[in-house]
């Protein structure tokens, strides 16, 4: 890929990129995704002369600016909560033997997930948690919609199976 063409995809991608980043680490960082935004274009446009070797760039842009999001998040730790906020959220419907059941599916979900071909993890992830259409998915890794149902599908029945197994543990 040619510094022109870089420059024309840079700002499609930026847009993308900030979006994705913000539903990660949260609307109210709107800095830290401007900042993953650029780090991932800066790994882009010294990578650039083998971009023309990936499927789509596209992609590529959203793993790395995933992974720095994540790394990021991870560089912060913990973070401590207002009080009075833990207060509003505090909801008396669930015991707190609901609430450990629950993390403990969130635990063995995110297990599952990480046992998951990458693949199928991206095609999961950019789905249900980045909610791109099925059209979208297609463009983005080169593949056809039906491709991307039928993976879509079998990514979603892998991780029942795996889920019902661990329940059975």
């Amino acid at each position: 890929m040619n510094r022109r063409e870089f420059e024309q995809t840079a700002p499609k991608l930026r847009e993308r990129i900030v979006g994705m980043v913000s539903r990660i680490i949260g609307d109210e960082k709107a800095n830290q995704a401007e900042d993953v935004a650029q780090d991932t274009l800066l790994r882009l446009w010294t990578m650039r002369e083998k971009l023309d070797s990936y499927r789509s760039v596209e992609a590529l842009a959203m793993v790395i600016a995933r992974n720095l999001a994540l790394d990021s998040i991870r560089k912060e730790g913990v973070t401590t909560v207002p009080l009075d906020h833990v207060a509003e959220t505090h909801d008396t419907r669930y015991s707190p033997d609901d609430l450990i059941s629950e993390t403990e599916a969130e635990a063995k979900m995110d297990s599952i997930m990480k046992s998951l071909p990458s693949g199928q993890r991206a095609i999961l992830r950019m789905r249900h948690e980045e909610g791109m259409e099925i059209s979208e998915i297609a463009s983005l890794t080169g593949s056809t919609e039906g491709a991307v149902r039928v993976s879509l599908s079998r990514a979603r029945k892998h991780v029942l199976q795996l889920f019902k197994n661990n329940q059975n543990e």
